[in-house]
């Protein structure tokens, strides 16, 4: 929400000088968010191997085929 109006602004009073300055900022750094957002994702996949590992959890997938295998027990 807070994008929409700083865009809507920025629409309504900017120069076109301005909005190609922040057009070509925002490209400059497109790479640098991705990098971050794949870091981030990295840790958040790290962090819940960890705690999986931690408490002991196992996955859906292999809960449903421990449970399978003691049913033919």
């Amino acid at each position: 929400m807070e994008r929409l109006s700083m865009n809507s602004c920025m629409v309504g009073h900017a120069t076109q000088h301005n909005q190609d300055a922040a057009r070509e900022e925002w490209f400059a750094t497109r790479l640098e968010r991705q990098r971050l957002r794949e870091e981030k994702e990295r840790k958040r996949k790290e962090q819940e191997k960890f705690y999986n590992e931690w408490w002991g959890i196992n996955k859906p997938e292999q809960t449903k085929e421990g449970q399978e295998g003691q049913e033919g027990r």
